[in-house]
Parts: C-alpha cells; structure tokens; sequence
C-alpha cells in the first residue's frame, strides 16, 4: 500500500462486459479487468473484485470513494453495479458516485484530446447514444459531456451528432468510472 494516496473502485455492469478497476490519482490504474460476461455479473462480480484486489496488492480498506457505471444499459445489470457499489460503500464506509457508462466506453476508445459519440444497442433500431470529449492529458479520465445520452433511431446518429467517431460496443473504462468518483454525483441509475 505504500505510496498510494487515494484510491478508488471503478465498477460497471451496464453493458455485456463486467469492467473492474482500481485506480490512484498518483498511480494511475493499479489493476483492471473487462471480460463479455453477458448476463453474468451477479454471478462473477464478487469473485472478480477479490481477484483485483489480489492483483493489485491493496487492501479493501484503502478505497476512498467508489465510482459506479450508472447506464443507459441493461436493466439488470445497471441494477447489479449500483447495487454492488451501494453495499460495498455502506460496507467500507466511503462514498460512491455515478458516472455515465456511455462515457466510459468513450474513454476506453477515444485517444487523448478525442472527441466522439458513444452508442450502446437499445433494440428495435434505436441506439442509447451520447457525444463525449476526453481531456488531452492522457492521465485524465473524466470526460466532458458534449451531449447527454438520449435514445434515437441509429439511422439519426449522422444527422444528430455530424461525423464525429462511433465508439460501439466497446467495454467500458473502469477506471473512468473509478477516476469520477471523486466528482460525488449520486449513482442514480439512467433508464433511457
């Protein structure tokens, strides 16, 4: 544990992929785990955070505030990373946060200073999709909202948001959604 300053959990469930991270603001991304679950993350989240914690060497009490992916996404599984989040801040006594899922796949897969929309499949044509800008200091992971989420048709992404990039189906970043846990917003589940 020694020379980390804060530390901080980054959880998402909103998409197909279970996305873990722990990250330090001194340190960068201490340990990181994305895999496509599917509609598993009840059953691997608990077993995959003692497994990150191994790998990263730090005890659970070291985690200052918890950062949870708050959707659009899955029902289920927005519902599996808050509810996660929720209990394990109650648990540890830290804070948790939420941050948008869309913005974390846009941190997984916009280069510094980057900017593009993030899309996740909402089924029967739609798209949840939302235009993202990642800060130029490649440290930084916490993205600026150019347009929030909404739900439209996927043949309106051009003429909504220009040809700006499409980051689709990306895992999101962990340890974006660990880095906006410093920012405090309520992990209030997005249902688009």
């Amino acid at each position: 544990m020694a020379g980390v300053s804060r530390l901080y959990l980054g959880i998402d469930c909103a998409t197909r992929y279970l996305a873990l991270a722990l990250w330090s603001e001194d340190r960068g991304v201490l340990a990181s785990f994305a895999e496509d679950v599917g509609r598993d993350h009840a059953a691997r989240i608990v077993t995959e955070l003692d497994a990150l914690f191994t790998r990263a060497r730090v005890p659970r009490g070291a985690v200052a505030a918890i950062g949870v992916g708050i959707g659009p996404g899955s029902y289920t599984g927005v519902r599996v990373g808050v509810a996660t989040a929720r209990g394990l801040g109650r648990a540890w006594g830290v804070p948790v946060a939420g941050t948008s899922t869309l913005a974390a796949m846009a941190a997984a897969a916009l280069p510094p200073g980057g900017t593009g929309v993030a899309t996740l499949d909402a089924r029967r044509g739609n798209v949840y999709a939302g235009l993202y800008r990642r800060p130029r200091d490649p440290a930084d992971l916490r993205m600026e909202t150019v347009a929030a989420a909404t739900r439209l048709p996927r043949e309106d992404l051009v003429r909504r948001f220009g040809d700006a990039p499409v980051v689709e189906d990306a895992a999101p970043l962990a340890a974006a959604a660990a880095a906006a846990a410093r920012d405090g917003a309520p992990p209030e589940p997005v249902y688009l």
